[in-house]
């Protein structure tokens, strides 16, 4: 299973969640869950948004984890 992992790249550009909200349109129930690491049902187009906005890969945002962690 892939879980999104926003870390790395949310501290190497210095974003805010308020700001990622406000610059992508992305409601701040999903921006909270994408910084909680956990298992949702993202949408390709909501992975394109967050991968434009911080001018990344979607592969750089995503993590695989072992099923039994979650």
């Amino acid at each position: 299973m892939y879980i999104v992992n926003l870390y790395n790249v949310r501290w190497i550009k210095k974003y805010t969640q308020e700001e990622i909200i406000k610059a992508t349109g992305l409601s701040k129930k999903t921006v909270n869950q994408l910084f909680s690491e956990k298992h949702y049902n993202y949408t390709l187009n909501m992975l394109e948004v967050i991968s434009k906005f911080f001018n990344c890969k979607i592969k750089d945002i995503l993590i695989e984890v072992n099923d039994d962690n979650l």
